[in-house]
């Protein structure tokens, strides 16, 4: 008889299961059908606007973040821009609430100047030997473009300097709104095997559409590489300014700080057997100059129960919270690629009051 309790109590576990795939349907339903009343209402707005010159070739709901549809189109008389324009059929209304007509003249324009800088970007890039595989494209600007390149620290520095001069040549050849505000331009460089087998999306779309999708910018990121900061000042890049760090996916890098953290700790109970590292801080890295292999970067640490906040040497009771160690010195460590150390780290004592906010010295300091 226990097969048949058994079923009964299946039985409302499967018509909840039920009850819910009911209700996805119908929520999904829902969005088809709202994203296709869109997908309608901006191709009337189209050829209202602009007869003949636009064609829609992607629709997504905007749900549950916000009601309508984000709408893609391409132009008829540029093969590499796109338009992007949100349309909510239902509330009769378009990006910002503004008039749909004149939200799609505004997007219009957006993507017509995106695919102008996409332009400028990729041919001063590649005149400098180098092709383009990704960017991102922001509501403003085409930004962080990726690149393949072998680094290695004999040729690491001349690259940075080329790579320099194509960008303040970039930045130089914008027209004078789009070099207003910007502070840095930031260029990632993947390792030549990485673009080997990469994603090439949709046939038909836009460039700069299939060069800015999701599925490249993941591709691209799922392996190790190198991002450059290049600061941006008096409108222009600053082309001996090149920064490189390096970028791990998630777990390589949680297997990197788990290695300094045993590194460092084991060097620290030398003169504090009691010291404590903190496990929740990653740090921020950053390569040593001229080099790929060499990385500097903090350990926050305590030097034992004692000096965590909240600590009560005699009696009472103390929260978890309170007796978690949230690190008042430091460490300035340096480390090869594994999270090893490579020689006697610095101490920064007192980088943090109480539970306040740290206050860590410049690394190179």
């Amino acid at each position: 008889m226990s097969w048949i309790r058994a079923r009964r109590r299946a039985r409302p576990a499967a018509r909840h299961g039920v009850a819910l795939t009911a209700l996805a349907l119908l929520v999904g339903g829902c969005g088809l059908l709202s994203t296709e009343e869109d997908r309608n209402r901006a191709e009337e707005l189209a050829e209202q606007v602009y007869p003949g010159e636009l064609r829609v070739v992607g629709a997504r709901t905007l749900f549950p973040a916000d009601s309508g549809s984000e709408i893609t189109f391409a132009l008829r008389d540029d093969p590499e821009a796109f338009v992007r324009l949100r349309v909510d059929a239902e509330r009769d209304r378009c990006e910002g609430g503004a008039p749909c007509a004149r939200a799609l003249r505004e997007a219009r324009a957006r993507g017509e100047a995106a695919a102008a800088e996409w332009r400028l970007l990729r041919g001063e890039l590649e005149h400098c030997g180098y092709e383009v595989h990704a960017v991102r494209v922001t509501r403003d600007a085409v930004a962080e473009p990726w690149i393949s390149a072998p680094l290695s620290n004999r040729n690491l520095t001349g690259v940075l300097d080329r790579l320099g001069g194509c960008l303040e040549r970039y930045s130089r050849a914008l027209p004078p709104a789009a070099r207003t505000g910007r502070t840095a331009v930031n260029i990632n460089i993947a390792a030549p095997e990485a673009v080997r087998s990469l994603p090439r999306g949709k046939q038909g779309d836009p460039v700069l559409l299939r060069k800015s999708s999701t599925k490249l910018l993941a591709a691209l990121a799922s392996g190790p590489y190198h991002a450059v900061s290049y600061a941006w000042r008096d409108g222009a890049v600053l082309p001996g300014s090149g920064t490189p760090r390096r970028v791990l996916p998630f777990e390589d890098n949680q297997e990197f700080v788990r290695a300094v953290h045993t590194s460092t700790t084991r060097w620290l109970r030398r003169t504090h057997p009691q010291a404590q590292v903190v496990e929740g801080y990653s740090g921020i890295w950053s390569l040593l100059p001229g080099r790929l292999d060499r990385q500097r970067g903090y350990v926050l640490y305590c030097e034992g129960p004692e000096s965590h906040p909240g600590h009560r040497s005699t009696g009472g009771t103390r929260s978890p919270r309170a007796d978690r160690c949230l690190g008042n010195h430091a460490l300035v460590v340096t480390v090869d690629l594994r999270g090893n150390l490579l020689d006697e780290p610095r101490v920064e004592h007192d980088v943090r009051e109480g539970r306040g906010p740290l206050n860590l010295p410049p690394l190179d300091g």
